[in-house]
């Protein structure tokens, strides 16, 4: 006893310690290792900083774009085009999964003005080649700082792997055993007990490919559907429930309110390759889903039919990627039940077909423009966020538009923006490029349009539209840097005349 007695200051003094090292840690050190090993912690930042109240969490289907596209805008931000009047953000994290899904949301402050939230469901993401996925690995280390535990212990655990880690030989074992293993059960007789003996029989028996200039492998494709598709999930053991299920838990505690997003599939691939029996196992799962979660004051929009098979972009593989007409269907679809929450707020949304010659483009909303990814907030001209280009991220956002949909007999391209550079710079290139049967590309030197300083600068240039220009597919617009001297683009008004 009197030796425990003489342990308690010393137990107190280690607590002490221990607590001021993690708050030093938290204030001082935390925000760089976000930056550097959890940089989704930004998609939570912009999103309170904008004072969203509805938020649109999802993986690459939100932001993956066709190249003919005329609205090259994510489906988020189709969803608010039926609700002007409300502040909408997402938070977009490419092959991300429920679980991800969760700790991003966990860590909204509570006192965020949130009050509806959006989530993406995968039906593939209940696979085991998801679940076990070689993207695992880095997905899980993006969200240890993220967890709810002191920080310094979040750090201990980030710098001594304290997560989930496993080869790609242990993963492609682990599905594969599953493959083999999974029982498949119907309600009538089927010639295959497993995924395996399914995708055995069906690569045995080649698929000819009806349009042979495709260059796509039926046969492959479809076995790739039945590995993907051919399960049944079970609730107990399935641990996208329990993420899913721990989202609305969340959901509930923090009064939000909830709608799950079914995304599409391309269920007219599957039915022209395989036919009903896979078409059953998919809307099975669909099935069981909607009973489970649309309940309670969850809502779950089921798209899984809604997309044609021609809005489908990749067509040799299975994603949820979408060109302009197919995201909008799932928007729509979205808005539809979020108008239950906000009807007051709902607004019909008329496609604009008009033929246009000017776009512009202040950083904020992606709507005819690409290389989304060096959009920063670090420096702007105005409101909150430009494209900083460099050696690393040698493009800027790019302006990418048909050729068809631009009016006739225009003669050339004029183009303004305000432009940022912190030193001089010979080599970064203002570019338009003529993508088609003729493509060409012309270009003019930032040095040749900017005056010395560190001060933001409007530039103009313009582009002569050749005789060729419109036997060509697509016009785009960019700055490239090959550089490693940063050089910052706001305001950006492209112009046909």
């Amino acid at each position: 006893m009197k030796n425990f007695k003489i342990l308690i200051p010393k137990i107190l003094l280690l607590f002490l310690l221990l607590a001021g090292m993690n708050f030093l840690y938290r204030y001082i050190f935390l925000p760089k290792d976000l930056q550097e090993h959890s940089d989704i912690v930004n998609l939570i930042k912009e999103m309170v900083r904008d004072s969203c109240e509805i938020v649109y969490v999802g993986e690459s289907s939100n932001i993956t774009v066709r190249w003919d596209d005329r609205d090259k805008r994510a489906i988020s931000n189709m969803i608010a085009d039926y609700f002007p009047a409300k502040k909408m953000g997402d938070m977009t994290k490419a092959a991300s999964h429920a679980g991800i899904y969760y700790e991003m949301l966990r860590n909204i402050p509570e006192n965020s003005t949130v009050k509806t939230v959006i989530v993406t469901m995968n039906l593939r993401s209940f696979d085991a080649g998801w679940r076990y996925s070689h993207l695992e690995t880095p997905l899980q280390k993006s969200i240890v700082l993220l967890k709810k535990r002191p920080a310094l212990f979040n750090r201990f655990m980030l710098s001594f792997k304290g997560y989930e880690i496993q080869t790609d030989e242990y993963r492609d074992t682990t599905i594969a055993e599953a493959y083999r293993n999974d029982i498949l059960k119907f309600p009538y007789p089927f010639p295959y007990k497993t995924v395996d003996e399914w995708d055995k029989a069906r690569a045995l028996t080649p698929i000819v490919n009806p349009d042979s200039l495709s260059g796509i492998d039926y046969t492959s494709l479809a076995c790739n559907y039945i590995k993907t598709f051919a399960f049944q999930i079970d609730t107990l053991t399935n641990p996208r429930i329990k993420d899913f299920d721990h989202i609305v838990s969340l959901a509930k505690k923090r009064g939000w309110k909830l709608i799950f997003n079914l995304m599409a599939e391309n269920m007219e691939k599957v039915q022209q390759l395989l036919g009903d029996d896979l078409l059953f196992l998919m809307r099975q799962n669909r099935d069981l889903l909607l009973q489970r979660y649309n309940k309670d004051g969850v809502m779950v929009v089921d798209n899984l039919d809604a997309v044609p098979n021609e809005e489908f972009i990749d067509q040799d593989w299975t994603t949820e990627h979408y060109a302009q007409k197919g995201r909008r269907i799932v928007a729509s679809n979205v808005a539809q039940n979020l108008k239950s929450i906000y009807s007051a707020d709902y607004k019909e949304f008329m496609e604009d077909n008009n033929l246009h010659c000017e776009f512009f483009c202040d950083c904020e909303i992606a709507h005819f423009w690409l290389q989304w990814q060096t959009v920063t907030d670090e420096l702007s001209y105005s409101p909150h966020h430009a494209s900083k280009i460099a050696g690393g991220n040698p493009y800027s956002v790019t302006f990418e538009y048909p050729i068809k949909y631009l009016p006739d007999s225009m003669s050339k391209m004029q183009v303004e923006m305000y432009v940022y550079q912190t030193t001089a710079n010979a080599e970064a290139q203002i570019i338009m490029q003529v993508d088609g049967n003729d493509s060409y590309s012309l270009s003019y030197p930032v040095s040749s349009l900017l005056l010395p300083g560190k001060t933001w600068q409007k530039i103009n240039c313009t582009f002569p539209l050749e005789e060729r220009f419109y036997k060509n597919d697509r016009v785009k617009f960019f700055l490239h840097n090959r550089s490693w001297e940063w050089i910052y683009i706001d305001d950006i008004l492209v112009k046909f005349e």
